[in-house]
């Protein structure tokens, strides 16, 4: 996920419109707000490793940007032991992945 700053120097330096940059995918590496991505709900279309580095993509960019920021906002209402199991699975994935 872009912060602002981010996605303005992004801009600037490729020349991009906002239309041209959005995509339909949601993609962070943060693996908390990707088990409440999970535990929501939302669809993990896959998982891509840059070094030791993962990146979580779902569909929905719309829904899922959203539901981040009642994440980062603490105002996502989860169940914490589905939550955990969330974050569990997540884990299992990226060390299937090795």
């Amino acid at each position: 996920m872009l912060c602002v700053g981010e996605y303005h120097s992004l801009k600037i330096q490729n020349n991009l419109t906002m239309p041209e940059f959005q995509t339909e995918e949601y993609k962070t590496k943060d693996l908390p707000e990707s088990a409440a991505l999970l535990y929501k709900n939302q669809k993990l279309i896959r998982i891509e490793k840059q070094g030791r580095i993962c990146w979580f993509i779902f569909s929905d960019k719309q829904l899922c940007e959203n539901l981040s920021k009642e994440f980062f906002f603490g105002e996502l209402m989860v169940n914490a032991r589905e939550y955990y199991e969330a974050v569990i699975r997540l884990k299992h994935r990226i060390f299937s992945m090795e």
